[in-house]
Formats: structure tokens, sequence, C-alpha cells
């Protein structure tokens, strides 16, 4: 009997020791990938209904604001308004919105539009296979995917700091893994540039980036000239995001011969963002163009251990034409290349640039992945083999 008890106290231990010893992720996701809440005063938007006022409602994704007698509300409310004395966008009047907040003890999933990526998969695979503690050394960051400004990044850096420094304490102080996807990685390299490298070498250990949005996406382009699954977002409601001014496509590497956009009597390249804004009649989304656009514009090198992971060999929209002058007048035609289905070659292999400027004691490993989309990059199973060389070798 002692024997048993001696090898049950053991086992026991083991198991405690070896989830001590995991080192914890943090989860940085992509565009419309977070949850928002709202909460309306109707008396000052009356398109809405009475039965909406002053309550916090979720506000994407809501399908209920979808129905035809919800749809003139949600416009309105998913949308801002631009002032001119501070050359900013803002909240309608009367509308208050918020990101479900993921707390130092909350699900992993909270916050998050789950589905849509599969991070349930990937959730599942480190809680069954690794046993890690979804809220103790899983968790994730949500974001106002809407924005993309100096401020907003403050407020989104803030609160990534404060989550990797508690969780490092929570976990005997192991340093964090970052993942992201899409314009998570946008939003960490961001944080990553603005941190001191003592800091950095103390709490990152490694940033793992899936088909990071780095520089820009042409895809963007379709959604501000044709709206996002129109008429659910309208073009008015995205020509109002400060963030389609922030993630166009970036000089830097998308260079002055490449044409994105192709109309009878123009071609458009990175280096012409600001005429294309002022031509689809996005005019006070280019006046805040030069502000946002240099946020990440020189693609800073995040000096921490970083992995470069994207889908290739998708035909994916590299360009767009227009049979018209006037982009309101007719859809646009799609030019098609090389990427991940929704990111091309370009931005998702941006990062190599890092392989010459990042500073030769961190690791750098960019690879592609044949015939992984772009969304299912988070919860393919070869990709999280690959995740797991890196956290487990």
């Amino acid at each position: 009997m002692a024997r048993y008890f001696l090898f049950f106290v053991t086992i026991t231990f083991i198991l405690i020791v070896s989830n001590d010893c995991l080192s914890p992720i943090i989860f940085i996701p992509g565009s419309f990938c977070s949850l928002l809440e709202v909460r309306i005063n109707t008396t000052l938007q009356p398109s809405c209904p009475q039965s909406l006022d002053n309550k916090w409602i979720l506000l994407w994704l809501n399908l209920r604001l979808f129905e035809p007698s919800y749809l003139s509300c949600y416009h309105n409310i998913f949308r801002f308004n631009y002032n001119s004395s501070s050359n900013s966008f803002e909240n309608p009047l009367g509308v208050e919105t918020r990101i479900i907040v993921n707390s130092i003890n909350g699900s992993f999933l909270d916050g998050l539009l789950w589905e849509y990526i599969q991070l349930d998969k990937f959730l599942f695979h480190f809680v069954t296979k690794h046993k890690y503690i979804d809220g103790q050394n899983m968790h994730s960051v949500p974001y106002d995917f809407r924005r993309g400004t100096n401020k907003t990044l403050f407020v989104f850096n803030n609160d990534l700091k404060e989550l990797i420094e508690s969780t490092y304490i929570r976990n005997m102080n192991k340093s964090v893994y970052l993942i992201s996807h899409s314009t998570g990685g946008s939003m960490v390299l961001y944080f990553l540039s603005q941190q001191l490298q003592t800091w950095k070498n103390q709490y990152i250990n490694s940033w793992i980036s899936l088909s990071g949005n780095i520089a820009g996406e042409v895809d963007n382009i379709e959604n501000l000239v044709q709206g996002f699954l129109s008429p659910i977002v309208s073009r008015e409601v995205i020509q109002s995001w400060d963030f389609f001014a922030w993630r166009l496509p970036e000089p830097m590497i998308y260079g002055s011969e490449r044409i994105i956009v192709k109309t009878p009597s123009r071609n458009y390249t990175s280096y012409d963002m600001l005429d294309f804004l002022h031509d689809i009649n996005a005019k006070e989304l280019s006046l805040i163009y030069s502000q946002v656009s240099s946020i990440l514009a020189s693609l800073p090198e995040p000096n921490v251990n970083t992995y470069c992971f994207y889908g290739v060999n998708i035909s994916t929209p590299i360009g767009y034409i227009s049979k018209s002058d006037r982009f309101e007048d007719n859809k646009l035609e799609t030019i098609r290349g090389w990427g991940d289905g929704e990111q091309d070659d370009t931005t998702n292999m941006s990062c190599q640039l890092w392989n010459k400027t990042m500073d030769k004691k961190y690791k750098f490993i960019s690879k592609g992945f044949h015939r992984i989309s772009h969304t299912e990059l988070v919860g393919n199973d070869k990709v999280l083999e690959e995740i797991d060389q890196i956290i487990f070798s």
C-alpha cells in the first residue's frame, strides 16, 4: 500500500511540476475577430428602437442587428464621425462602445469571435495535448479592430503589457510566447517597437506571427470601395474606420512600380494611396492618412525570437481594375496572384526584411505552408506541430 501511495504522490508531483514548467501563451487575433459591445442613447440615435436604450448589447457580431428593421440603426452606431477640430474619428453622439475585456482570470475565448478562425481547435490542442490551463497560462487580447491611431494603439499596448507582466509573475517568472494572426501581427509589431529591449529580453520568449499583416493588405482596397459583406458593413461605415488608413499597402514594401488599382485614366501604386482615398470619396479618411500610415511605415525589427508563418500557393487578390474613374459606379475586377487567399505573398513575406536588419542574437525563421488558407492557419495541424517544436523543443 505504501508503494502505491508513493507512486501516486510522485505522479502528482510530476504533473504539477510539468504544468508549472509550461511557458505561457498570449494570442492576439486578426481583424473582425474581437467582439464589441455598444450602449445607445436612443433619443440621440432615433433610428435605433427604444428597446435597445441605455443597455450594453453585442455590436459585433450581433446577427439580430443585421435584420432589415435594425440595419439603419446598425450602420449609424457601427460607424465613426469625423471631428475636424481634433482631426480624428469618434463615436456618434449617444453611442458608447467597448471591447469585451479578457481579464487575467478570464477564458482564452472571452471576447473573441473564435469560430471564425478555428480558435477553439487552437485552444483544445494546447489544453488537451500539453495540459495548459485556460486563464492561467493561456490568454488572448481582444481589441477594437476599427481603430489604428497612436492613441488607440497606446491603450492596446498598456493592456497587453499589463497582461504579459501579470502572466509572467503567475507562471513562475516564465517568459511569454506571443502568437498573433493577421492584423494581430501589426498590433504586436507596434507593441514590440514601443518597449525597451531590456523589458523584451525579460518578458518575451518569442513571437510567432501567423499570416501577419505586417506591410498592409491589398484586399482592404475592395472593402473601402464596396464595403465588407455589403450591405452588412457598408462602404460608408468602412470609410469611417481609421484602421483602413493605417493598413493600406506600405510603400516601403510594395514600392512605386507595382500597380494596385488601375482605372481608365490612372494607375495607383502604394505611393498613391492618399490620392486613392480622396478619389473614392473617403475624403475624411484621407485627412488622417499621412498621420496614421507612418506608424509602421519603417517595419521596425521586433528584436525578439521571431517565427513568421504564412500560407502559400493559393489564388489571392493582388490588385484591382475599375472600368470607371467613378469608383462608386461599379464593382472592382480582381487581379489574382499568389498568397493565402486573403493576404498576398508581398505582405506575408515582408517579415523577411528582418533577416537582414534584426540583431543576430535573436532567432528568425520564415516559412510558408502549402495551400493552407488565411483563416485555417491558426487551427491547422501542421502549423500547430510547428508551434509545438518551437515551444517544447
